[in-house]
């Protein structure tokens, strides 16, 4: 004979298994992302509009974690006015030519930043591919393309990613989705 698991109201409630041996419930879920949100308001989006790269092959957007919490990217939203391809690349080097831009908190009206250096521009220079991590097909004009980053992309501390246009003609415009280890 087992033991009973009984509910901590003391209103004389048991848990119901079933013939298989698994407890049944009726949960809420919250993913990670949510959670982290909710409880320390830690996930911003990196917003860019019509960014026209100067060439081919320019870095766009410039993401360099300068803080000592972890920084994920989960997702990437992105649409160009030309067919081409988007390189997401682990990089290395200075950033030049870029300008700050102001991150949107997932939590309407929280003030809380990552420690980041975050950067926007058509050719953002000074940078070296330390190697491709994800690849976003924008086959069709201005419609918006979702790279969904199951196991995250992780950014530790000194480390940085860039996004790369390969047709210098396409304007992009889109959304990075931040989000900070606690």
């Amino acid at each position: 004979m087992g033991f009973k698991i009984e509910d901590g109201t003391g209103g004389g409630h048991y848990c119901k298994v079933d013939d298989e041996n698994r407890i049944t419930t009726l949960a809420i879920t919250r993913n990670e992302d949510q959670e982290i949100n909710i409880d320390h308001n830690k996930a911003w989006s990196i917003p860019f509009k019509d960014l026209n790269p100067t060439g081919a092959d320019d870095y766009v957007v410039y993401i360099k974690n300068t803080g000592d919490a972890t920084l994920h990217i989960s997702d990437i939203r992105i649409a160009a006015s030309a067919a081409t391809q988007i390189e997401v690349n682990a990089v290395t080097g200075t950033a030049s030519g870029g300008t700050s831009v102001t991150l949107v908190s997932r939590t309407v009206g929280a003030a809380v930043v990552p420690t980041a250096t975050i950067e926007i521009g058509t050719d953002i220079a000074g940078l070296t591919s330390a190697g491709t991590l994800f690849f976003i097909q924008c086959p069709t004009v201005d419609k918006q393309e979702h790279l969904s980053i199951s196991s995250r992309l992780r950014i530790p501390k000194g480390k940085a990613v860039a996004l790369l246009v390969e047709n210098g003609s396409a304007n992009v415009t889109g959304v990075v989705s931040l989000i900070e280890e606690v």
